[in-house]
């Protein structure tokens, strides 16, 4: 069922109790990217972690695949500020020695 670097959407599904067409509709809102094989549809190992955490976000928060979108983007910004600060932190450290 998995590929070498793949894993099967419908392994995926079976395991966090899910349908697979949620998994087609995340990937609609951009969330997540599915390799289509020839043996069927596919997940990125590296995507993993990802696509759990919008399972999670899905589930345990009872959200829309649209609140999940929203929640994505947010926790996106809220990254990009940390990387921002702690480049800013940096060169102002650089600045003061």
């Amino acid at each position: 069922m998995a590929r070498s670097n793949h894993i099967s959407i419908h392994t995926f599904c079976q395991y966090h109790g899910i349908e697979s067409r949620l998994i087609f509709t995340f990937q609609e809102l951009g969330l997540v990217e599915i390799v289509e094989e020839e043996a069927g549809f596919f997940l990125e190992e590296e995507a993993l972690s990802r696509m759990e955490q919008i399972v999670r976000l899905y589930k345990d928060l009872d959200l829309s695949p649209e609140g999940v979108e929203v929640v994505m983007g947010l926790l996106g910004k809220i990254e990009q500020l940390q990387e921002e600060n702690l480049f800013l932190i940096r060169k102002l450290r650089k600045w003061e020695k």
